[in-house]
């Protein structure tokens, strides 16, 4: 092991000193003697050329929830000349609670006794401590540091801490925010969620269910993050609904947390629809007579012009603009009509309507009104020549 003191013995050997540097060293050999011990008693090395390489990796925090594990993703790493001494070191693995001179709240070689149960998921041999701890309590909530505790020499606090925060319930999910999309694209939505303890990972809900979903885990600042994934195509279906992301955590004791989502509504741009094309008046039209056309289509953006048509042997003749159309019709006017619905995604016509006009289609009404009027003139007379008869014959 370094020593900064014989090796500055050494060097005062070598060197020739003068009387005035050899009374300089009556002064500085205790103070390296006070370095040495501190840095022996904290199992710290001096830094610079003297530097011993001991260090670990830990998350700077963690979240947990109340009553289910916390998984600790933790490694270390020891000077070349101590590898071969953690060989036999699988059970030296100790956390301190609150502060490096906190308490022993965890120790590998004595489960029974720790005040936190929980096991070393790594292989001390290989410097993985990733360590989980059951039924983390909200109670528990604090700094942890890492002590390498070999039954020889080996014996290190590692001086970085992981802040670990049990909390009742964790924040919802993150679903990735999708602005406006085409249809027909392709549409990726992705909920991404920590997962505090990798032997019970949460459960992920997609509503509406949809058959195209992957899970990926990463570990992002040393905490363990899932990303679930929901791939579709776009259509006009999809707009404004709401896609929902759910997630439960499973407890150590059994159950689950509470439910937690995410929720987002889509905006699909989609071309108009079908145009739904009506006439306000069925069956035969009279000469002259006023009719109107209605047309409506579905879009997104709405429908920025709506155009009619009169289609004549394949050859369509504009007859005008807007949602309903107005004509004052003539015999000539029959045939049949047709809206196209246009926005800036695209444009759509619809299914024709037929339009009949018919000169002749007043005769009938007219005939039935002058046999009615002749009618009530016959009953008229026959009710005049019964009362004067009988006048006369009184």
């Amino acid at each position: 092991t370094f020593s900064p003191v014989k090796s500055f013995v050494s060097v005062s050997m070598i060197l020739a000193l003068t009387p005035k540097q050899l009374g300089l060293m009556e002064f500085i050999l205790p103070l390296f003697r006070h370095i040495h011990l501190h840095f022996k008693y904290f199992n710290v090395a001096p830094s610079g050329v003297f530097c011993q390489i001991w260090g670990v990796t830990l998350p700077k925090s963690i979240m947990g929830l109340s009553d289910s594990c916390v998984t600790v993703p933790c490694r270390f790493k020891i000077p070349n000349n101590e590898e071969a001494n953690i060989l036999n070191c699988s059970d030296g693995g100790i956390w301190r609670k609150g502060s490096l001179t906190g308490p022993f709240v965890f120790n590998a070689r004595t489960p029974h006794s720790n005040t936190i149960q929980g096991q070393i998921l790594g292989d001390l041999t290989k410097k993985d401590c990733t360590t989980m701890f059951h039924s983390f309590s909200k109670n528990y909530s604090d700094v942890y540091f890492f002590r390498l505790d070999c039954s020889n020499h080996v014996k290190y606090n590692f001086g970085d801490g992981v802040i670990i925060t049990s909390l009742p319930e964790l924040p919802p999910p993150l679903l990735t925010a999708v602005t406006q999309v085409s249809e027909g694209a392709q549409v990726r939505l992705q909920c991404s969620l920590p997962v505090p303890c990798s032997t019970l990972p949460p459960s992920v809900t997609w509503l509406p269910r949809d058959s195209g979903q992957e899970q990926t885990q990463i570990v992002e600042d040393g905490q363990m993050i899932m990303t679930s994934t929901l791939t579709f195509i776009a259509s006009a279906e999809h707009h404004k609904q709401n896609i929902s992301c759910s997630v439960s955590y499973p407890l150590t004791k059994g159950g689950s947390s509470q439910l937690s989502s995410a929720t987002q509504s889509l905006d699909v741009l989609y071309a108009p629809r079908v145009p739904v094309a009506t006439l306000v008046t069925s069956g035969p039209v009279s000469d002259g007579r006023a009719v109107t056309f209605t047309c409506w289509s579905d879009a997104n953006p709405p429908v920025s012009l709506y155009t009619w048509y009169r289609a004549d042997s394949g050859k369509l003749t504009k007859k005008g603009e807007g949602e309903m159309l107005v004509l004052q019709v003539h015999q000539n006017d029959s045939g049949v009509y047709l809206c196209e619905a246009q926005s800036p995604m695209g444009s759509q016509r619809s299914r024709p309507v037929s339009l009949e006009v018919n000169s002749l289609v007043m005769i009938p009404y007219i005939i039935c009104g002058v046999l009615l009027v002749l009618c009530i003139m016959t009953v008229a007379v026959d009710v005049y020549k019964y009362q004067r008869n009988t006048v006369l014959e009184g």
